[in-house]
C-alpha cells in the first residue's frame, strides 16, 4: 500500500459496513476522501456519520454536485444503483469508477494477505486474527465489515506488506472473494445466505483455490469440506469433528459467548498456525479479546432481564444467536427484521423452521416488516433489475409454529411492547442486519424496559 498525499477520492455509500472502513483507510493512506450516501441525506445514522467527519472524511450529498475532474477515484459498490445522480455524474465527468473489490485488489494484492471468508462469522474471525497478530506486535492492518471493541474501529493502520480483512461474497463472483486473491483465506463455514449453497460452493471454490501459501476449513462444515480438494495447503478446525485445531489440543479462553464464537477463535488459530505461530500463543492472546459490534453484544442487563443486539440475517446466524442465548434466562423475546425482499423470500423456509424449532412455545417471536432502503436488487445477464415486493413480515409469522409470533407494522410499537410482557430472568434479543438503527432499536427496548 502506498502514500496517496495530495490525491482525491470519492465514496459513494460510504456509509456501508465494506465502504466506510476503505474510506477510513483511504485517510490514513493520505487521500483526500469524499463521501456520500442516502442513509446520510436521509438524516439517519447521525453519530456514525458524524464520527466519519471527525475522523476526515467530508461528506457530501448524494447529488453529483461535489464532483469534478480532480478526483483521482471514484468507488462505489453493487448496492448503489447506476441511477443515482452520483454515477451519472462521475460518467459523464469519465472518472476512474472502481467497484469496491477492485479497490481493495489494489490495496491488497502487493501484500501478504488474509482475507476471511464464509456466510458467518467473518467479522468475528477477521476481528480475532488481527486481535492475535496485533497482540503479538506484528500490527497489521486490517478492515473489517463490523466495529472491533478494543480498538472501537473497523480497520487497523498497521504494516503494510501484512492485510487482514473480511472477504464478503455478497456479489457473487464479481467480489472481493475473485478480485483479491488471498495468501491465505480462512473459510469459517457454507451456509444458504446471499445465494443458494451451490453457487456458494463455486464462488468459495474459487476463493480455496485460489489461495496461494493455503486456507484453514471448518471440519463441522460439509460444504466447506468438499472443497478441501481444491486448496494448496490445508488447516482444518472443528469443536464436533477431527480436526488439527480443536478444543482438544488448545485450551481457548474467551470474553465472548457462544459455541459458534469458540468455532471462530480456532478459525482464527488456525489461520495463525500458516503464519508460523504457536497454537497456544494465539489462544492466549485471544484472552483480551472484547468481541465485535453488534454481535450478541450486551445492551443492558435491567431488572434482571438482558438485551442484545446481535448483526444476525441468516437461518444458521440466528440458531446461533438463539442457542446461545437460551442458556442465560428462562424465556428468550426474539426480534427480528428480515433484510431486503429477495433474502427474505429466498430464506423463508429457513427463517420459519429456525424460529419454529428454537424458540419455545412461552418464548415470543416480534417481527417489524422487511427492511429495505432501495439499491439493486437483482443482478441478471450483468444488468441490475427490479425485484417485486411480494413478501412482507406477516408472511413468515403466519407460518412459525409458536402461538406468541407477532407481526408489527410499526417498529416503534416494539419497545413498549416488548415491556409489557418482559419478566424476570427474560433475554431479549434484537436481530438483523445491514439497518443501522437497529443499536439504536434496540437501546429504545432497554429504556423501555
Amino acid at each position: 500500500m502506498k502514500n496517496n498525499k495530495n490525491k482525491k477520492i470519492y465514496f459513494c455509500g460510504v456509509g456501508g459496513n465494506g465502504m466506510s472502513p476503505l474510506a477510513r483507510l483511504s485517510v490514513a493512506l493520505g487521500y483526500d476522501v469524499y463521501g456520500s450516501d442516502r442513509s446520510y441525506d436521509q438524516g439517519r445514522n447521525k453519530d456514525f456519520f458524524e464520527l466519519l467527519k471527525k475522523e476526515g472524511i467530508k461528506l457530501v450529498p448524494q447529488d453529483g454536485s461535489v464532483l469534478d475532474q480532480s478526483f483521482d477515484k471514484f468507488i462505489v459498490t453493487r448496492a448503489v444503483e447506476d441511477s443515482i445522480p452520483d454515477i451519472k455524474r462521475a460518467k459523464e465527468l469519465g472518472l476512474n469508477i472502481q467497484k469496491r473489490p477492485l479497490y481493495m485488489q489494489e490495496l491488497f494484492n502487493s501484500s501478504r494477505n488474509i482475507a476471511v471468508g464464509g456466510t458467518g462469522g467473518k467479522s468475528t474471525t477477521t476481528g480475532m486474527i488481527a486481535h492475535i497478530l496485533s497482540q503479538l506486535g506484528m500490527e497489521p492492518t486490517a478492515v473489517n465489515g463490523a466495529v472491533m471493541l478494543n480498538n472501537n474501529s473497523n480497520i487497523m493502520v498497521g504494516n503494510p506488506n501484512l492485510a487482514v480483512f473480511e472477504a464478503d461474497e455478497s456479489d457473487g463472483m464479481q467480489d472481493v472473494i475473485v478480485l483479491c486473491p488471498a495468501s491465505i483465506g480462512v473459510l469459517t463455514n457454507i451456509s444458504l445466505d446471499h445465494f443458494e449453497i451451490d453457487e456458494l460452493k463455486n464462488i468459495f471454490g474459487y476463493f480455496v483455490s485460489h489461495a496461494k501459501e493455503g486456507v484453514v476449513l471448518n471440519a463441522d462444515c460439509e460444504n466447506s469440506m468438499q472443497l478441501k480438494g481444491l486448496a494448496k495447503r490445508v488447516v482444518t478446525f472443528g469443536i464436533e469433528n477431527e480436526a488439527d485445531i480443536s478444543p482438544k489440543n488448545v485450551h481457548v479462553k474467551l470474553q465472548i459467548i457462544g459455541t459458534h464464537n469458540l468455532a471462530n477463535a480456532l478459525a482464527a488459530i488456525a489461520c495463525c498456525t500458516l503464519l508460523g505461530i504457536e497454537p497456544q500463543k494465539a489462544a492466549d492472546a485471544l484472552k483480551t479479546f472484547k468481541g465485535i459490534k453488534r454481535r450478541l453484544e450486551l445492551v443492558c442487563d435491567k431488572n434482571g432481564i438482558k438485551v442484545f443486539d446481535d448483526f444476525s440475517s441468516n437461518p444458521a446466524k440466528i440458531t446461533a444467536a438463539l442457542t446461545t442465548v437460551k442458556t442465560l434466562g428462562k424465556r428468550v423475546v426474539a426480534i427480528f427484521q428480515p433484510h431486503g425482499f429477495q433474502p427474505t423470500k429466498m430464506m423463508k423456509e429457513g427463517y420459519i423452521e429456525t424460529f419454529s424449532t428454537y424458540l419455545e412455545a412461552t418464548d415470543y417471536i416480534l417481527m417489524p416488516d422487511i427492511y429495505y432502503v432501495g439499491g439493486s436488487a437483482n443482478l441478471v445477464d450483468g444488468k441490475v433489475i427490479a425485484l417485486p415486493k411480494d413478501i412482507s413480515s406477516l408472511d413468515l409469522i403466519k407460518e412459525i409454529k409458536i402461538p406468541t409470533a407477532k407481526y408489527f407494522q410499526q417498529r416503534s410499537d416494539i419497545p413498549a411492547y416488548v415491556a409489557s410482557i418482559a419478566k424476570e430472568c427474560d433475554v431479549v434479543i434484537v436481530l438483523g442486519s445491514r439497518d443501522e438503527t437497529l443499536p439504536e432499536f434496540a437501546r429504545s427496548i432497554a429504556n423501555a424496559l
